[in-house]
């Protein structure tokens, strides 16, 4: 799913509410699914944060069961994550070279908040950080920060205005699609500086379209989009460009 603004000046905050509905306690393993709430570019760096059933062990590469993630691309430097003080990093060039902050969250069905931020900055950029806010008890949990550089002198690091959400399945080898869980999630439009997105679009993976147990469909009675994979889910929604 991807999220546009008609104002194209970027933003300073981003968040966003969901809800997932269905838990996901018994698929580790082998596979895992991650919930890529946003993917953007802050400084023309990319970055993207969400919710995973398996967060690997960045040393051990053994499982560290649900949690939430935040990476950034384009450094390899661990100076650039600020941690929890349960929180981990990773600093890996297996999928081009980035650094990334971890923290155990043991999300399940519910509503979240996610908040992205700045938090302070240095000669060297401007850190952004990154908490997630159960809704029904008001918890909030920070996950951790990210220091992005400067686009030039004198201007401030921004969160540009096209962001995108997915679902993922990653494994360490193929899985049938039919053996993928059932995963549901609604996704409000998306608010940059209290901004509600304003358009975007629904799509479906070119590389992978033979995985057809998937679907992304847009409610014009609520202004909501569903996100579901896995299981008997069937596809019903064409993709297409959706005016909020």
């Amino acid at each position: 799913m991807y999220w546009d603004w008609d104002e194209k000046t970027g933003f300073r905050e981003l968040v966003v509410d969901l809800t997932i509905h269905n838990d996901l306690d018994s698929f580790f393993g082998e596979h895992g699914i991650y919930l890529m709430v946003v993917q953007g570019r802050i400084s023309e760096m990319t970055f993207y944060f969400g919710f995973q059933t398996d967060v690997a062990d960045p040393d051990t590469w053994e499982s560290r069961g649900k949690g939430v993630i935040f990476n950034r691309w384009g450094t390899r430097d661990l100076a650039n994550v600020r941690l929890a003080e349960d929180g981990y990093s990773q600093s890996s060039g297996h999928e081009g070279n980035f650094v990334g902050a971890r923290r155990g969250y043991d999300w399940g069905a519910g509503a979240y908040r996610l908040r992205l931020a700045p938090e302070g900055a240095d000669t060297d950029g401007e850190w952004f950080g990154l908490s997630v806010t159960e809704l029904a008890s008001g918890a909030t949990t920070w996950i951790g920060a990210l220091r992005f550089p400067y686009p030039d002198r004198g201007l401030r690091a921004t969160i540009k205005h096209h962001t995108y959400s997915t679902i993922e399945i990653y494994g360490s080898r193929p899985i049938r699609p039919i053996d993928i869980p059932e995963f549901s999630v609604s996704i409000e439009p998306p608010k940059g500086d209290g901004r509600s997105a304003t358009h975007g679009a629904t799509v479906y993976s070119l590389r992978l379209g033979q995985i057809l147990n998937t679907e992304a469909r847009f409610d014009h009675t609520t202004g909501t989009v569903f996100l579901q994979a896995g299981g008997l889910t069937r596809r019903k929604a064409e993709p297409g460009k959706i005016r909020f």
